[in-house]
C-alpha cells in the first residue's frame, strides 16, 4: 500500500507549548501488515512495543483513530485474553484532559485490537531524541500535567504500570498519556510467566520488581524517571544491561545530575525507594506550581524555546498532612449510593459513590488518589457501622450481605496483603507491602500492635505477603517471597527465627509441629517451628511456581499448586499432593508426589475441607474452582458463577460446609454450598450494581465459623462480615 497522504492527518509544529509537537514520519504497512482491523481501514505503522504494533486507521466515516493489534503470542495465551478484556474495560473508563480515550476493541478477534483516539504528536521520547531536553519550565509543565493524567487514571480504579517517555505524547495542548492499565495484561501469562515483569526496567518501581503489590504510587515512581529524562535526555539509574539498572533501583540512589534544580526536586521526591514516601499526583502538581513560580528554571535546552508555560493548578483535594481528624466515620456501605458530599467538609456516614467537583475521583474513596480526608479519619481504628452493628442485606440472586465494620489503613500505607484470625477469634493479623505486621482487636476494634518484618537477606525491609497462626495462637509466620520468612512469638513480642528460604506461602500442619513454606521458585519446604536456624525436615520438588499451599485437616497430605509449563519432568500445570505422614527420613530424599491432580492450566489458590475433610478445592485463572476427592484423585464438581473472574483465594469453613472465593477483579466473596456446588450468599462491600469498588482478594473464617474478614487492597481495608449462613 502506497504511503498516506501526509496532508490528511494533522502532525503538529513546534510552538508556544514548549516542546516539539512534529510527529515522526509514518511508515507505509508492509506485506505482513493487515489492511483492516474490524471495522477501521488501516493506513500506516505509527510504532511497535513490546505487546504489538500500532496503526493508523480510518472509520468508515474517515475520521482517524490509532488502531493497536497484540502480538500473537499474546493473543493465543487465554489467560491473557481475560486480563486484557479486563484492562480494556478498565481503560474505557478512564476520562481526562491528559489522557487518550478507548473508543473500541474486539478481544475475540484471532489478533486482539483495541482503538483509540488519535493524537498527531510525537512521544516525549522521539521529542528529547531530535530536539534535546526540554527547558525546565515547560520539563515542569509537562510533569504537572503527566500527574494530572494519572489522577484520572487512578479515579478509575486503574494503575498505569508502564509509564515511560515513549507512552507520553506531545500535543499544544499538553501531553497525552496512553497505554494505561494494559501491560498488567501481560503478568503471569505463559509468555512472561518465568519471573520476567512486563514494563520497562528504567521506569519500574522497587516493589514491582520485587513482585509486590502495585498501587498508585508506582506510576509516581515512573513519573519521577520521566521528569529526569524530560529535562536532561538521561536515565536516573543510568543505561546498560537491565539487570545492572535493576540492581541500581534497588540498592542505589537515583543519579539526578545535570537536571535542573526545580525538575531534581520533583523528580527525587517521586524516585524514593519507599512508596509511602512518595508524593500524591496533586503534590507533584503543587510542587511544579510553586518551583514554576519561583522562576527556578528558564534555562533552555536544545531546540526550545525558553518559554514559561502556565502548569495547571493542583486539584482541590485536601492534603491529609494539612486536615485535623474530625469525628469517626462509618466504614460500612448502604445499598444506594449516598448523595455527594463536599471533599473539604466530610460529614458522617457512608462513603458517597459518585465523584465531586470537576476533577473525577471519588472524595471520599479509599485508596484513590482523593481518598486522604476519610483515610486520616480512620488511621488504625475498627470502626462498627453507623447506628447499628446488624448486617443489612440487599437484594441479590443468592442474596448479598455488607459488612458490619472495617479496618482502615493509615494514610499511604499500602492495602493489607495476608490476613488471619488467632485461634481464640478476638485477633486479627494483617501483612503489607510496607513490611508492616498489623495485630487487631477485634472486640475494641481497635489496632493493638504493629511490627516491622525484618529481612534474612539485606538490610531491606520486605512486604509480606502471607501471615498464619499457628493451631494454638503462640506463632505467626510471615511469607515474603524475596526477603525470607519470620517466626515471630506472639505473647512475647519478639522474633523467634529467620528462615532464608523466602516464599509467598506459608502453612502450619494441624498440630503446629510442622511448618510449610511454598516458593516461586518451585520449591517446598517443610520446618519444625520448635528449631531455630535454616535446618529443614522436608524438601519437596514442585519444579515452578509454587503458588498455593495447604495441608489436609488431618496433617496427612500437602498440596501444592502452581504453573507448572516449564516443568524438567513433562508434567504440565499440577496439583500435587505429598505423602506428609509417610515422608522420607532424609530431607532431601523426598520422591515423587503421591498424586498428581492434571489440570488444563495453572491454579491460583487451594484449600483442603468438605464435610469428611477430603474435598480439595483448586480455583484457576478462568474463574472456575474444581473441586476433587484426594481419596480417589478424581474431579468431584465444577463451581462457575458470573461474579467469580480469575481466582484470587478460597478457603472453607470450619465445619467444611461452605467455600468462600475472592476474585482479582473484584465482586465480593462468594459463600458457595459445597454439597449443592451452588453459591448461597455474596459478600459485598461496594455498590449495589455489581462489582463493587473495593476489590477484596483474600478472605479468612473465625475459627468457630461466625466472622469472615476479607483483605481490600484498593480501598486499603479489612472488611469483617457475619457468616450469613
Amino acid at each position: 500500500m502506497s504511503r498516506p497522504d501526509e496532508s490528511a492527518v494533522p502532525h503538529g509544529r513546534t510552538g508556544d507549548a514548549g516542546w516539539s509537537t512534529v510527529a515522526p514520519p509514518r511508515l507505509p504497512l508492509g506485506a505482513s501488515d493487515p489492511a483492516v482491523a474490524g471495522p477501521y481501514q488501516l493506513e500506516a505503522v505509527l510504532g511497535a512495543g513490546g505487546m504489538g504494533r500500532v496503526y493508523l486507521g480510518r472509520t468508515p466515516a474517515g475520521s482517524a483513530v490509532a488502531v493497536k493489534l497484540v502480538h500473537r503470542e499474546y493473543a493465543g495465551d487465554a489467560a491473557f485474553r481475560k486480563r486484557f478484556a479486563q484492562e480494556v474495560a478498565a481503560a474505557r473508563r478512564v476520562q481526562g484532559l491528559y489522557t487518550v480515550p478507548v473508543v473500541d476493541a474486539d478481544l475475540r478477534a484471532d489478533e486482539p485490537w483495541l482503538a483509540t483516539a488519535y493524537v498527531p504528536g510525537p512521544s516525549l521520547q522521539h521529542a528529547v531524541a531530535e530536539s534535546g531536553p526540554l527547558p525546565a519550565d515547560a520539563a515542569l509543565a509537562l510533569i504537572a500535567r503527566v500527574a494530572e493524567a494519572l489522577q484520572s487514571i487512578h479515579a478509575a480504579d486503574v494503575i498505569h504500570r508502564d509509564l515511560k517517555p515513549s507512552n507520553i505524547l506531545l500535543t499544544a495542548d499538553g501531553p497525552k498519556v496512553i497505554d494505561f492499565g494494559i501491560a498488567r495484561a501481560a503478568d503471569l501469562t505463559a509468555v512472561t510467566a518465568t519471573g520476567v515483569r512486563t514494563g520497562t526496567p528504567a521506569y519500574m518501581a522497587p516493589e514491582y520488581i520485587r513482585g509486590h503489590t502495585v498501587a498508585e504510587a508506582g506510576d509516581i515512581f515512573a513519573l519521577g524517571g520521566v521528569a529526569h529524562f524530560a529535562a536532561t535526555g538521561g536515565h536516573a539509574f543510568g543505561g546498560g544491561t537491565d539487570h545492572g539498572v535493576v540492581y541500581r533501583i534497588l540498592e542505589q540512589e537515583p543519579d539526578l545530575g545535570g537536571s535542573p534544580e526545580p525538575v531534581r526536586a520533583v523528580a527525587a521526591a517521586c524516585l524514593a525507594k519507599d512508596p509511602e514516601r512518595r508524593p500524591t499526583p496533586a503534590e507533584v502538581i503543587g510542587m511544579c506550581r510553586r518551583a514554576a513560580g519561583d522562576g527556578g528554571g528558564s534555562g533552555g535546552g536544545a531546540g526550545h524555546p525558553a518559554t514559561v508555560v502556565d502548569v495547571p493548578p493542583p486539584r482541590t483535594v485536601p492534603d491529609a498532612h494539612d486536615q485535623a481528624a474530625p469525628g469517626p466515620y462509618a466504614l460500612t456501605r448502604t445499598a444506594a449510593p449516598a448523595a455527594p458530599s463536599s471533599p473539604s467538609a466530610p460529614g458522617p456516614g457512608p462513603r458517597p459513590e459518585t465523584a465531586t467537583g470537576t476533577f473525577g475521583p471519588p472524595a471520599l474513596l479509599l485508596g484513590g488518589v482523593a481518598a486522604v480526608v476519610l483515610v486520616i479519619v480512620l488511621v488504625a481504628v475498627l470502626l462498627p457501622s453507623s447506628g447499628s452493628d446488624k448486617q443489612q442485606q440487599s437484594s441479590s440472586p443468592y442474596g448479598s450481605y455488607e459488612p458490619t465494620g472495617g479496618l482502615a489503613f493509615p494514610a499511604r500505607a499500602p492495602g493489607p496483603a495476608g490476613i488471619d484470625f488467632s485461634p481464640d477469634g478476638r485477633t486479627l493479623v494483617t501483612g503489607g507491602d510496607d513490611g508492616k505486621i498489623r495485630f487487631w482487636d477485634v472486640a475494641s476494634r481497635k489496632q493493638s500492635d504493629a511490627v516491622t518484618q525484618k529481612n534474612t537477606v539485606s538490610n531491606y525491609v520486605p512486604g509480606v505477603v502471607s501471615v498464619e497462626f499457628s493451631p494454638d495462637g503462640k506463632l505467626l509466620a510471615t511469607g515474603t517471597g524475596t526477603g525470607g520468612t519470620g517466626l515471630y512469638d506472639v505473647a512475647g513480642r519478639r522474633w523467634l527465627n529467620y528462615l532464608h528460604m523466602g516464599g509467598e506461602n506459608v502453612a502450619f500442619s494441624p498440630d503446629g509441629k510442622l511448618l510449610a513454606i511454598g516458593s516461586r521458585t518451585g520449591s517446598v519446604f517443610l520446618f519444625d517451628p520448635a528449631e531455630r536456624g535454616d535446618d529443614i525436615v522436608a524438601y519437596f520438588d514442585h519444579e515452578h511456581d509454587v503458588t498455593a499451599i495447604a495441608f489436609s485437616p488431618d496433617g496427612k497430605t500437602l498440596a501444592s499448586v502452581g504453573d507448572d509449563s516449564e516443568s524438567t519432568s513433562g508434567r504440565s500445570d499440577t496439583t500435587r499432593l505429598w505423602d506428609i505422614a509417610g515422608r522420607d527420613p532424609e530431607p532431601y530424599g523426598q520422591g515423587d508426589p503421591a498424586k498428581v491432580l492434571k489440570q488444563p492450566w495453572e491454579a491460583t489458590a487451594v484449600a483442603f475441607g468438605g464435610p469428611d475433610g477430603r474435598t480439595l478445592a483448586v480455583g484457576y485463572p478462568d474463574g472456575e474452582v474444581w473441586l476433587w476427592d484426594v481419596s480417589t484423585g478424581r474431579k468431584k464438581a465444577t463451581l462457575r458463577d458470573d461474579y467469580l473472574t480469575e481466582v484470587a483465594d478460597l478457603e472453607f469453613s470450619p465445619d467444611g460446609k461452605t467455600l468462600a472465593t475472592t476474585a482479582e477483579s473484584g465482586g465480593g466473596v462468594l459463600l458457595w454450598n459445597v454439597a449443592r456446588g451452588k453459591p448461597s450468599a455474596r459478600l459485598v462491600s461496594g455498590d449495589e450494581d455489581g462489582k463493587g469498588k473495593g476489590l477484596i482478594e483474600e478472605v479468612t473464617f473465625s475459627r468457630d465459623g461466625k466472622l469472615i474478614a476479607g483483605a481490600d487492597r484498593k480501598d486499603r481495608a479489612v472488611w469483617l462480615w457475619q457468616n450469613p449462613l
